[in-house]
């Protein structure tokens, strides 16, 4: 890529364009096997840094490119036509990474985000508890200090992508005196410290991208703790906002086996495209699908000068689990008997099922829909809080009948 002080907007599409032509199919195109997917997510992202691509509004100090949201969005436009690998490093591309640029020092912003932009460190959050998920602040994880190291005692549930993660930043009680959003701290995790048991949990697709993550003795350098001790929460939040924020604009790529245009190829290889009642929903979904988009690169340059609350994001979030679900619905209509049974020799064969399937758990990934409509209620529209009696209770004192045993 030509320097960035030297680079105009067509300029950087033209380039962008030739690259992802030599390195991507088009859309329509086999695509990898599924098992591969994380090995062909971290190839391509080094692709992307050695062209100068990864990252592209990252500080360039610590391997981004520098640029303005203006040449993300050029670079996504482009990409919708190619077929893209799973973003498999979402986790710590759209949530982890951002949070440590805003939270992190600077040792650790050297440390950890110039491996994590070319591909060479997966990410994972270890965030919710079998007795804390909607309620996060609620976590039982305890971290214990010995001297200059964390110990670690737990268990995580729901964690997305733990069996290929190099790194978590994982959520933990260090002062169980202090109320419950006070006593918490972020610490940054290496996957294979001795300790960690990683169990996958299998989903009703047949897939296991959760899983379950037990923490017996993790020993934790007191360095790794990210933002201020005890100051986990505000941390916790900013990471919140980022993931329903990459959420949202997953939702709103429309490509993949799955995506709308494989709909819309469905629809017209049926002979269904011209029914008006087809067509319509394809309309409203496409509508909603551009709406979503551009919300999306609205608040990447909200956030990215610190103008964003973060009600925003809930408010992408809570958008996406209606589309994505209302896409899986329409798919299925449109699909027929061919979205619950297909020969098993058809590589695309179970697409529209597995959308349906994988659909539902939009309304919870990120913060469930209840609790984004009290972030919107609350930060945007400026509705009292919900109340909350164990908040100024030191966490220690709350009964644990109300967090599980």
């Amino acid at each position: 890529m030509t320097s960035p002080h030297l680079i105009d907007e067509e300029q950087f599409r033209v380039e962008v364009r030739a690259f992802l032509g030599e390195t991507l199919s088009r859309k329509g195109a086999a695509t990898r096997s599924k098992s591969k997917g994380v090995m062909w997510a971290k190839e391509f992202q080094h692709q992307l840094a050695d062209a100068g691509y990864a990252g592209i509004t990252w500080p360039r100090a610590y391997g981004g490119a520098g640029l303005s949201g203006q040449f993300q969005r050029i670079f996504d436009r482009e990409a919708t036509a190619f077929q893209l690998p799973p973003r498999a490093l979402e986790i710590g591309l759209g949530m982890c990474g951002p949070t440590i640029l805003a939270h992190a020092t600077e040792e650790q912003k050297l440390t950890y985000i110039p491996p994590l932009l070319r591909g060479d460190h997966v990410w994972c959050e270890l965030f919710s508890e079998p007795g804390a998920g909607s309620d996060l602040a609620s976590v039982q994880t305890r971290a214990l200090r010995d001297g200059d190291t964390w110990v670690l005692d737990g268990q995580k549930v729901w964690t997305s992508g733990a069996q290929h993660s190099d790194f978590a930043a994982c959520l933990a009680r260090t002062a169980p005196e202090l109320p419950k959003r006070d006593g918490i701290t972020m610490l940054i995790v290496d996957m294979r410290t001795p300790g960690i048991t990683v169990r996958p949990l299998r989903q009703m697709t047949g897939e296991s991208h959760f899983n379950e993550v037990f923490l017996d003795g993790v020993r934790v350098p007191a360095a790794n703790a990210l933002g201020e001790t005890h100051g986990g929460w505000r941390v916790a939040r900013t990471m919140l906002a980022f993931e329903r924020q990459a959420l949202g604009g997953m939702g709103s790529g429309g490509g993949g086996r799955g995506g709308f245009n494989a709909l819309v190829a469905e629809a017209r290889s049926r002979g269904l495209a011209s029914r008006p009642e087809v067509r319509q929903r394809l309309a409203d979904l496409r509508i909603r699908q551009m709406v979503l988009r551009h919300l999306a690169g609205y608040l990447g340059v909200q956030r990215g000068s610190g103008r964003s609350s973060g009600g925003e994001s809930s408010l992408l979030k809570l958008a996406m689990a209606k589309f994505v679900q209302d896409t899986g619905n329409t798919a299925v209509s449109v699909a027929g008997m061919n979205a619950i049974a297909w020969e098993p020799s058809d590589p695309e064969g179970g697409r529209w099922c597995g959308q349906l399937l994988s659909a539902q758990s939009a309304s919870i990934g990120g913060g469930t829909n209840e609790i984004v409509r009290n972030v919107i209620a609350e930060r945007i529209l400026g509705l009292p809080r919900d109340e909350e009696g164990d908040i100024v209770v030191p966490f220690q004192a709350v009964p644990k009948a109300l967090y599980g045993s």
